[in-house]
Parts: C-alpha cells; sequence; structure tokens
C-alpha cells in the first residue's frame, strides 16, 4: 500500500509538532529554550508588492512550516516519526515507513477485504492528526520515490516519471575536476543500487549513458554488484580530528594550483616547532575546492546589485540623520546610513591611528556604543578603538576623532555563504596601508556575527 499526505508542510498544526517535540523528549534532552525557539520559529510572514500581509487560513498565530528551507523539512521529518510512532498500534513498524509526505506500507497475508480495512484505518488515524492522505491499496507492483518495486517477481529497478529526460553537467564545465570526474561513477553506483540484478541494469543503462554522451563524457555505466563489495571487510573508523577546510572558488581561467600554493605557505609560517603547529599542519588543514556561481546567477546578482544602490526608500532619502545639533553629527548629516565600513581617525599631535569597523544598522548606534566605552571604564576593552582612547586619557593628552565612511556593503549572503560586510571589513584592514593601524591580525579570523545558527542547528548540537 502507498499513501501520500496532502499538503504536509501547510497542514501540521501547533499543537501536531507540539505533541511531536514532547515524545522526541523521550530519546533526546529537548531544553525549554530549543522547544520555545522551534515553535517561535514557525511565525512566518509574506508580503505581497504592495507591502499587503498573506495571512494563512484558520490561524491567527501566523503559525506555519514553510517548504523550501532546512528547518522546515526538519520538522517535516520530526512530525512523520512521531505520527509513525503512533501507527505502530495498527501495524508493525518494519512493514510501514515515510519519506516526507510520501509513506509505503506492506500488508502481509491480508486479504483484498482485510486489506481495504487496514486502509480506512489508517486514513482514520491521519484524520486525527488532522492530516488527509491519498492511498493505494491491494496493488503489487509500485512506484516509490525513484524505485519500482515488484513484489510478484521480488525485484527493483529504477524509476522515471513519464517524460523526464535526465541531464548532467558538461564535462567542460567550470568544476572541480574532482566535481566531473565523479559524476558518471556516481550514476553508475546509484542505477546499480536502484537494479536487483544486471540484467535490469542493463535495460535502465541505455538513457542515462546517452545524456552521458550529451554531456561530452567517453564513460560507459557499468553495474556494480553491490552485494559482493558488501561482503568485504569493513575498514576501521578513522580517528575523528578536527578539521580545518579551507574552499577556494574553482576556476578553470585560473593557472595557478592555489592548493599547491596554499599548502606551502602553511608549511612555511608553520613548521615543526611553531606552537600553532599543531593546529595548522596537513592533517588538519584540509582543501576542497567549491564551485563559482553560473552566468545567470552573477549576472542577476549584478543587476539586483545596481538596482538596490539606485532605488532608495522615501523614509530613508527623508531622513539620513537625527541629529539635534547638525554640526555636531558625526558623520556629517549621514549618521543613519547602514550596513557601512567605517573609519576613525584618532589624531593626537602630530600623531594619527586608524580603526576599521562595521556597522550592519545605522551607524549612530554603533556610534553610540563607541561613545559609551570611551566614557565608562568597565567597558574599556569593548574595542581596539576603546583601548587606545584609554591609554592617551591616562596620558592626559589631548585627541580628536575624525569619522568617515569607507564602503557601502550589506550582510546578505554570498553564493559561498560568506557575509558580504564582514568580507569587505577584512579587506579594507587588510588593503590598508595606514602603518598605524589599531586592528589585530586576530581579526581576519573572526566569526561573522550576521550568520546566525538556524533554531534547528541549535537544537541539534545541543
Amino acid at each position: 500500500m502507498i499513501f501520500d499526505i496532502v499538503d504536509f508542510y501547510p497542514s501540521i498544526t501547533k499543537e501536531l509538532l507540539s505533541k511531536s517535540l514532547i515524545w522526541a523528549r523521550q530519546y533526546t534532552p529537548i531544553q525549554d529554550t530549543v522547544y520555545a525557539t522551534i515553535m517561535h520559529a514557525r511565525k512566518s510572514l509574506l508580503y505581497d508588492l504592495e507591502g499587503r500581509p498573506w495571512v494563512k487560513k484558520a490561524t491567527t498565530d501566523a503559525f506555519d512550516v514553510t517548504m523550501g528551507g532546512f528547518d522546515g523539512a526538519e520538522v517535516c521529518e520530526l512530525v512523520g516519526l512521531y505520527i509513525l510512532h503512533k501507527l505502530g498500534d495498527l501495524i508493525d513498524s518494519h512493514d510501514i515507513g515515510l519519506y516526507r509526505d510520501d509513506g509505503l506500507a506492506v500488508l502481509r497475508d491480508h486479504s483484498g477485504s482485510q486489506a481495504d480495512r487496514m486502509r480506512k484505518r489508517i486514513v482514520a488515524a491521519f484524520h486525527t492528526f488532522g492530516l488527509k492522505i491519498t492511498t493505494q491499496a491491494n496493488i503489487k507492483t509500485v512506484n516509490y520515490l525513484d524505485a519500482t518495486l515488484d513484489l510478484r517477481t521480488g525485484t527493483h529497478r529504477p524509476f522515471r516519471k513519464p517524460n523526464d529526460q535526465p541531464t548532467y553537467v558538461h564535462c567542460l564545465s567550470n568544476h572541480p575536476p574532482e566535481v566531473t570526474k565523479r559524476i558518471p561513477e556516481s550514476i553508475g553506483n546509484r542505477i546499480s543500487t536502484l537494479s536487483s540484478n544486471e540484467e535490469i541494469f542493463d535495460n535502465a543503462a541505455p538513457i542515462y549513458n546517452d545524456a552521458l554522451r550529451d554531456s561530452g563524457y567517453t564513460d560507459h555505466l557499468v553495474y556494480n554488484n553491490s552485494t559482493e563489495s558488501s561482503k568485504k571487510q569493513p575498514r576501521k573508523k578513522p580517528r575523528t580530528r578536527n578539521i580545518i577546510w579551507f574552499n577556494p572558488p574553482y576556476s578553470r581561467n585560473v593557472k595557478s594550483n592555489v592548493g599547491k600554493l596554499f599548502f606551502r605557505l602553511l608549511a612555511k609560517h608553520f613548521p615543526k616547532g611553531n606552537k600553532l603547529h599543531k593546529i595548522f599542519n596537513k592533517n588538519n588543514v584540509k582543501l576542497s575546492y567549491s564551485c563559482m556561481g553560473n552566468m545567470r546567477s552573477i549576472i542577476n546578482s549584478h543587476n539586483n546589485r545596481l538596482l538596490s544602490q539606485n532605488k532608495l526608500r522615501p523614509q530613508l532619502a527623508q531622513r539620513i540623520c537625527n541629529c539635534r545639533v547638525k554640526l555636531n553629527c558625526p558623520l556629517n548629516r549621514n549618521c543613519l546610513v547602514s550596513s557601512v565600513i567605517y573609519r576613525a581617525d584618532v589624531t593626537t599631535g602630530d600623531e594619527t591611528k586608524s580603526y576599521i569597523g562595521l556597522s550592519s544598522g545605522p551607524f549612530k548606534q554603533r556610534y553610540s556604543n563607541h561613545s559609551k566605552s570611551f566614557r565608562h571604564e568597565r567597558y574599556e576593552k569593548e574595542t581596539e578603538l576603546s583601548k587606545h582612547i584609554w591609554d592617551l586619557k591616562r596620558k592626559g593628552a589631548p585627541f580628536v576623532i575624525e569619522w568617515s565612511v569607507l564602503k557601502h556593503s550589506n550582510t546578505s549572503m554570498r553564493r559561498s555563504g560568506q557575509c558580504n560586510l564582514c568580507i569587505d571589513e577584512k579587506l579594507c584592514i587588510l588593503l590598508s596601508k595606514n602603518p598605524h593601524l589599531l586592528n589585530k591580525r586576530s581579526e581576519f579570523i573572526s566569526k561573522c556575527r550576521h550568520n546566525r545558527l538556524k533554531p534547528m542547528n541549535r537544537a541539534r548540537k545541543k
């Protein structure tokens, strides 16, 4: 029997998720703060082009399990496990499974009428959860996900939807060679796993071989008998290490061997005998190339950046400074600007030292925090700038601070998952030619404060 949960994600209610979390506490610790975070993250808001909010029907607290997000999929999996646990009263847990909204069950020693009664019981059980399902019972052959299962012959074979033509990344595309090299092998292994014998594999392989040839590959798919490979002795589990990954973007236009140069620098600056050699060595630092964005994403990113610069919101255009005395504005009547890299020049006599920082929100808020650290000694070690100011105060040296904006940026994530604002700040510090820069080298390896962990990630770590 197969069944499909109708509109699974939006049909998950607050009560059902709450029961699932309470049930999960029997197997893993879920603190009250984690529970509250998961429930709070389910509140989602969506606006149309005119700024009007879209409100979900039959709810008043904006509770919703959204599709497309990692946390939404995790919530779906958790609720699915809870449902399978409850269905254990009707059917053996080894005879039923659920992947997201697709379910599969085996009814052993059931006649046609008995199987239909079991189907009705399962439908009624889902109704108690507030869910609707579509079912098919009394079938011997079923297409489930990407496999066709046949109880009559005891075989399984790959399944593709009608008019589903496989396409793969071209062998000459701008991808790391290891990625394109592994594509034929991974396809062959997957088709072999879905095929119960070599004959079924040979019947399914031609369409995939044709797709590989269209993408420039010369490899021919070969059946891999997984039963023989499973007989091999399993390898011992290697000792776990704290690995630091370096993921430079790969491009065919770059002729330099970035990986070789990187490890050469690693050996040069952290040789044996260095106190940091235990952390930075070839065993603990690994390199793996990341993929560059395709031409479409690059063009869209460029266009969006230009459009965002030219499209100023009316309220921001009207109010860029809220200082009562405009002459005292720290940023020349532009103190409400946000997402900027700024510089503070501290002049004492003939000497000028600079500090480079960032502000994701309005600069006025960041300026207020700096002013607080200048006034109260308990905040002296808040920044390198505040440390320098307090050193000057203890010496009784007069000083003047001038503020300026170096660059406008934003906190949106790059395609590689890095924050634009933090990357731009590090770049400005790196390219600064001021020999009296107050920033420290440790700021280059500081963690991005804007890339907040998702609620489900926090729960997993705890």
